[in-house]
């Protein structure tokens, strides 16, 4: 958990204690100062303790559109794996968020997601219910998804897009998925595509029962052109990352390549994979390090 002393070491600008919250997956936004960043700290304490306090003497509590009762809350131990997953790949490893066995109504193929409130960042994430006895349900992997959350919780200061998604998919345990998983930047992509599916689905069925004649082949057209779109635009994310991690070895020891790229937004991932020579990235990371209190805490964890 975060400690007030910890918070205090903060508001103090103490570099080792930026550092630790760091380790904790609290980044620092790139409007944030250490006092801005203690408060935004302290005020999720404030909302977790009141969270904790309605369950304790109500049984249940809601947040927004998320009812939750004391007995659904995720055991620690759950955790061990999935923080180790993202100890391992990103160096952080999230003790403080809430999570909850939940079954949203809307749901049918729901595995979990994050919740982050804005503007205090308090942050909680529900799994499905499933999950409470089994470390499988369908295509999902209990430890994966957890972890692939703890990730979306860790950025939210980020405001990140186009490489949210690919970030948390880096803990997939397949290589499929951690290169294709991030292929939807956002709910829109999902929807359009469940959209042209579901066209294509109405336009066979209509052919096939009510009107022989219908041709289908614009509706095959309208999803492989959004499908060809999609993959196009995810390649090139990829190439800018892969081009951005390749640049960065020369300021970082390859081990902490994913650990640095995972602390960046997406405009510094592509100013990174613009970069061509190595003056070129030292002088890029002296002007963000004098710049950024993020990056401050960046070089002095990752940078030997």
């Amino acid at each position: 958990m975060i400690s007030d002393e910890l918070v205090q070491r903060v508001a103090e600008g103490e570099l080792q204690a930026l550092c630790e919250l760091d380790a904790k997956g609290i980044f620092c936004a790139d409007d944030e100062n250490a006092e801005t960043l203690a408060e935004r700290v302290r005020t999720l304490k404030e909302n977790q303790r009141k969270l904790d306090l309605t369950l304790q003497e109500q049984g249940h509590a809601e947040i927004e559109d998320i009812s939750m009762r004391k007995e659904d809350r995720i055991p620690t131990q759950l955790f061990e794996k999935p923080t180790a997953i993202t100890e391992l790949l990103f160096r952080f490893k999230i003790d403080w968020v809430s999570g909850f066995f939940i079954d949203p109504a809307y749901g049918l193929f729901f595995g979990g997601c994050a919740y982050c409130m804005i503007p205090d960042f308090f942050a909680l994430f529900i799994i499905r219910r499933s999950f409470k006895e089994k470390d499988r349900w369908l295509f999902y992997q209990r430890d994966e998804l957890l972890a692939h959350e703890l990730c979306h919780v860790s950025r939210v200061a980020l405001a990140s897009e186009i490489y949210e998604e690919i970030m948390a998919y880096k803990t997939a345990t397949t290589a499929f998925r951690r290169f294709f998983g991030g292929i939807f930047r956002s709910p829109r992509d999902s929807a359009i595509f469940l959209i042209l599916v579901l066209l294509l689905f109405i336009s066979q069925l209509c052919q096939t029962f009510f009107w022989p004649g219908l041709p289908v082949w614009p509706a095959w057209l309208l999803l492989v052109l959004f499908c060809a779109r999609l993959l196009h635009r995810h390649c090139g994310d990829m190439r800018r990352l892969a081009r951005a991690a390749k640049h960065l070895t020369a300021g970082f020891p390859p081990d902490n390549i994913n650990a640095v790229l995972f602390r960046c937004n997406d405009q510094e991932i592509r100013q990174l994979a613009e970069l061509n020579e190595r003056q070129n990235l030292l002088t890029w990371l002296q002007n963000r390090q004098s710049s950024s209190l993020r990056w401050q805490v960046i070089m002095a964890r990752f940078s030997h």
